[in-house]
């Protein structure tokens, strides 16, 4: 049995976890481009990484599609939101999966940061957009402003603390 980390990662967050998790785990990182050319074994257990995109985790439907056979299938997803914001987090985790799939998908979230200076050129303007559009509000609620502050220009609060809670589940499950 093999641990194969298979991210989509565009500005370097989610690769950055995924290699710290192989660390960990002793796991073969590999790209999603990849995957194709790969004999993933349904007794592998596989671990997806991608980022969040507009509240969705970038080609989950396609590698869920992919694997749908394979019994030992983990996700974790990247994003700008704080790790301790939970109803965000369940919000992701409901628009995400199927209610059977939150039962026997396990998920974690995994605290990024943004990097415009990697982001592809209609992702900048999107977000260069939403930041222009929450400055020129007249009153935020405290979300709104954390929000506003949080995208104005490119941070790195990556961690390998938030690697911690998918090592265990993963050690305590093999």
């Amino acid at each position: 049995m093999n641990v194969y980390i298979i991210c989509n990662s565009k500005t370097g967050f989610t690769r950055r976890y995924a290699d710290w998790i192989a660390e960990e785990t002793g796991g073969t990182v590999m790209s999603y481009e990849k995957l194709g050319k790969t004999g993933i074994d349904a007794e592998d257990i596989v671990i997806f990484g991608s980022r969040l995109h507009a509240g969705r985790i970038e080609y989950l439907d396609k590698i869920k599609a992919r694997l749908k056979s394979h019994r030992r299938f983990i996700v974790f997803a990247t994003g700008g939101a704080p790790n301790a914001a939970a109803e965000v987090h369940e919000k992701i985790r409901n628009m995400n999966f199927t209610e059977q799939e939150r039962v026997t998908i396990p998920y974690f979230y995994m605290q990024g940061g943004l990097n415009y200076e990697r982001m592809g050129m209609l992702d900048r303007i999107l977000m260069k957009t939403a930041a222009k559009v929450m400055s020129n509000k007249k009153t935020l609620g405290p979300e709104d402003a954390g929000f506003a502050k949080a995208i104005r220009s490119s941070y790195d609060i990556a961690s390998r603390e938030y690697i911690r809670p998918l090592v265990e589940y993963l050690k305590a499950s093999i």
